[in-house]
């Protein structure tokens, strides 16, 4: 049976190797329990891979965490606009950008079930900030435009969503931002080529 001394040696010695593979000392406590549980519950697993496993979760919940940031920024942006969420005007941006789409070629955009998407497009059309009209190349499908009245929403929301885009970027300079935006291109690009296998 360890005394005391033992464990407290032990956590020394565990302290000392945390901070060697991680190039750091731990921000905090329960920092450091993490990162101990994965040698104390599962020692079957390499250091390597330990260490790859917890990046890859990091990650994960870091992206996770900046949709969510953008959703809290654009809800405030958006309190006294005609448009009540983050989807709602992406959508409507977008139509600001082209002629007019079809109404899944803007859902798959963004990525969106067909129910999800066609209630966005629902609420645009009912608050009259786009129109839809038929296709002449596919009688099956429509057509949606933005509308003036989308126009001048989408240019009085500008100043608004620009604050929200530099509260996003985190006061990064040109060259991180740049980096970025290299890096998610391939993360993006992976996950889309995966959905066409698909």
């Amino acid at each position: 049976m360890e005394n005391s001394l033992d464990i407290v040696n032990k956590m020394v010695s565990y302290l000392q190797k945390y901070s060697n593979e991680n190039g750091k000392e731990p921000g905090d406590f329960k920092e450091f329990v993490l990162w101990l549980n994965e040698y104390v519950i599962d020692p079957t697993q390499t250091t390597e891979k330990r260490h790859e496993n917890h990046i890859d979760i990091e990650l994960t919940f870091l992206l996770i965490m900046q949709s969510k940031h953008y959703k809290m920024y654009c809800k405030k942006a958006l309190l006294n606009s005609e448009i009540n969420t983050p989807d709602g005007y992406s959508f409507l941006y977008h139509l600001t950008l082209v002629e007019s789409f079809r109404k899944m070629e803007l859902i798959n955009i963004h990525l969106l079930e067909a129910p999800t998407g066609i209630e966005v497009i629902k609420r645009l059309l009912k608050k009259e900030l786009i129109e839809e009209y038929d296709d002449k190349d596919d009688k099956r499908a429509k057509r949606v435009r933005i509308t003036e009245k989308g126009k001048n929403e989408v240019e009085k929301l500008a100043p608004l969503m620009q604050e929200v885009y530099s509260n996003m970027s985190a006061e990064m300079n040109m060259n991180e931002k740049l980096h970025i935006i290299s890096f998610l291109k391939k993360f993006n690009n992976y996950h889309v080529n995966n959905e066409i296998k698909k």
